[in-house]
């Protein structure tokens, strides 16, 4: 019985690591809803057909699922519009990595246009009924290892913007009020309070190594925007000093 035991292990052994699974149509669909979601609360995107059921055709490829739909927004003055999206998995979960739009009728045939398209329909492709959220009032998940990591990178990169091109505080540290997100949002953002700037810091580029390197910072201009993200900053955040390295 020890031998055959043994065997086993060896067996488990040589085959290496459990190669990681690949993403599901289920998965890549909930990564979408939670991406509309996240849109139309911190980028105001008005055109998502919020509480209806649209189209979306998606092909996976591996940990990669392209997607495609023609009636998820409804954008004035445009018959016809398209969304593309990637959805990428990652040890934290699905994220979108990238999202694109089209005016169907002036845009068919631009190279951009054709290649996502083709990334979904030059395979087998399959078709689903998503149902949006009919509303999109920030829901943050429970802290987690992944998440306690990209905070710690957030700070470390707002650190290192005071450092590098921010205007530098009177005694080494600004008070900032930085917003809570969920692991799969593609940025988060910032408001320092001594200067009164609106700061973004986007997520996407920790990659699926990890979170525990530097995201890119940049300022928010003026205006009806960062007044918008300064009120969504305040009442979905939390106060830390920020100190420059």
């Amino acid at each position: 019985m020890k031998a055959g035991l043994l065997a086993a292990i060896l067996v488990i052994l040589a085959a290496g690591p459990v190669a990681a699974a690949d993403l599901t149509a289920a998965q890549a669909v909930e990564a979408l809803r939670r991406h509309v979601c996240f849109s139309r609360t911190w980028w105001a995107d008005p055109y998502a057909r919020l509480g209806q059921t649209v189209t979306v055709d998606l092909r996976i490829d591996g940990r990669t699922a392209y997607l495609w739909s023609e009636d998820m927004r409804a954008v004035p003055r445009v018959r016809r519009w398209a969304d593309s999206y990637v959805v990428v998995a990652r040890p934290a979960g699905p994220v979108v990595t990238q999202r694109s739009g089209y005016n169907i009728e002036l845009l068919r045939g631009e190279p951009a246009y054709e290649r996502e398209r083709r990334r979904v329909y030059a395979g087998q492709a399959q078709r689903v009924r998503v149902d949006l959220p009919a509303t999109c009032e920030p829901k943050f998940d429970p802290d987690t290892p992944a998440k306690a990591e990209m905070r710690a990178a957030v700070l470390n990169s707002l650190s290192t913007a005071l450092a590098t091109w921010g205007r530098r505080p009177a005694r080494g540290g600004v008070r900032m009020t930085v917003a809570n997100f969920n692991t799969d949002y593609p940025e988060t953002f910032a408001y320092r309070q001594d200067t009164g700037e609106v700061l973004r810091i986007g997520l996407v580029a920790g990659g699926a190594a990890g979170h525990t390197g530097r995201y890119a910072v940049a300022p928010v201009p003026p205006g009806i925007v960062a007044a918008q993200l300064r009120r969504l900053i305040q009442k979905h955040g939390e106060t830390r000093l920020v100190t420059v390295r």
